[in-house]
């Protein structure tokens, strides 16, 4: 074997207190969190790569010298015509722009979308793992808890039986 290879631990959560068991709990929760903000943050950069995708197919003989819109951020805009339709600048990270052909630009994003589309899928396996792991989690805490609520009542009722005093009549 490798020695980089990591060797997988079987543990019994059966064998553990409540007090592991809600360690657990609590990691598996924030795990769960951040798998779910890692999911929707790349849904919605496939959003973005789409949206770039369908701006290239906005480049058509048609509308050559049209006017348009140039965001210069969010809210503010300045006019422009689009007087290229045969390239684009595309931004591949990093503060690095490339100029691309329109088939290659559209070609780009669908690659990111692909790869993106991918990693999404295998996160939200990752999730589906972990809420089975933690309903199963839950299920043996629940267990826990009632098997120490009929321990305590068990123990109360030895209690009261054997400390109570016997009654006697008055005749």
């Amino acid at each position: 074997m490798s020695g980089s290879s990591k060797a997988q631990q079987t543990i019994n959560l059966e064998d553990m207190s409540l007090q592991q068991l809600q360690k657990i709990k609590t990691q598996l929760e924030s795990e769960m969190d951040e798998l779910t903000t890692a999911f929707t943050q790349m849904k919605q950069a496939q959003g973005a790569f789409r949206e770039c995708k369908a701006c290239i197919g906005m480049l058509r003989p048609e509308n050559q010298d049209k006017t348009v819109l140039i965001p210069l951020s969010n809210s503010l805009y300045v006019p422009g015509k689009l007087s290229n339709i045969e390239s684009v600048v595309v931004d591949v990270g990093t503060g690095y722009y490339v100029e691309k052909s329109a088939k290659d630009a559209s070609g780009y994003y669908d690659g990111k979308i692909d790869y993106v589309q991918e990693n999404a899928k295998k996160i939200q396996e990752t999730v589906e793992q972990k809420q089975a792991s933690y309903r199963g989690l839950l299920e043996i805490m629940q267990f826990k808890l009632t098997q120490l609520q009929r321990h305590q009542q068990q123990q109360q009722q030895q209690e009261g039986g054997s400390g109570a005093p016997a009654a006697t009549s008055a005749a």
